[in-house]
Formats: structure tokens, sequence, C-alpha cells
């Protein structure tokens, strides 16, 4: 796996409207090749990472395409949010082609989820799988926009 510090600024991250179900949505690098967002429904947070590449296969170590017609192994999609203590913890992840390159993976978290909430007290966030992944440190700026998108998630700090 490889790690890659992203020089986060406040303005990477976005607290945007939505008028759907989703209570509030957090964007970091929208419209970016790669980009995180991070969406809180009434039951849980829907996180996505686009544009993920250079993913391998943990079961097998081979490498997964990142071309239109790769195809993604059953069960080799991965990721985990980690918010800088512990160890991250991997779930399976929905994995779509990307229509530039790479992959989108989405993970589904509970609001509860102890890494949502440390978030916001965080010194660097990243989304982590087994290919690309950017470590993206968090200024207070950044920390504010975190607070702001739990408190409209109505998810305690």
């Amino acid at each position: 796996m490889m790690a890659l510090p992203a020089g986060a600024q406040a303005g990477d991250w976005q607290v945007v409207a939505t008028s759907d179900d989703r209570r509030a949505l957090l964007t970091y690098a929208a419209g970016e090749a790669v980009s995180y967002s991070f969406a809180c429904t009434p039951t849980e947070v829907i996180v996505t990472q686009t544009g993920v590449t250079k993913l391998l296969d943990l079961r097998t170590g081979a490498p997964i395409g990142d071309d239109a017609k790769a195809i993604m192994p059953e069960g080799a999609a991965l990721m985990a949010l980690f918010s800088g203590k512990g160890e991250p913890q991997f779930l399976p992840a929905e994995a779509a082609k990307n229509p530039v390159t790479g992959w989108d993976l989405t993970i589904r978290l509970p609001l509860a989820d102890k890494q949502i909430k440390a978030a916001a007290k965080s010194q660097m966030l990243s989304l982590f799988t087994t290919g690309y992944t950017m470590a993206v440190p968090m200024d207070a700026a950044a920390r504010a926009k975190w607070s702001e998108f739990l408190q409209k998630c109505n998810i305690a700090k």
C-alpha cells in the first residue's frame, strides 16, 4: 500500500447542501481525479473515494487493472476510513469503474462509527485502500468543516 501526503487546504473540504434523503454531504477535492465524499443518511455515512488506482488483490497478490476493460475480482475491493489512531479497519467496498481511470470505492459506516467522530479532532485523515492512498493533513479549518458535517448529521463528537 502506498500513502502520499496531500496538501489539504480548508477550501478543499466543502459541506454541500443536499435535497434528497441525505442530511449532509462533505467532499474533499471534488472534481479532481481522486476525491473523497461523505454522505450521511438517517442511518449511515456513505464514504466514497473516486479514482483509486494501483489496487492489489490481497488474496492473490495480483494487480487489478485501472483501464476501461479491467474487472474487479470478487472480494478484492477493500477500504478503511482512518483518522490517525489505531489500525485501519478494512471493510468490503462496492467498486465501480471510474469514467476516467481506476475505480470508485464505497463503504458504508454506521453514524456512531468512531473514525467518523475522530476525524473532527484528527491531524490526518485517509481512506486506505490496497492501492493509491493519500494522507490528508487536517488543519483547524478542515476540522471545523468536519464538525459542521457532524452537526448536520446529528452525530455527537
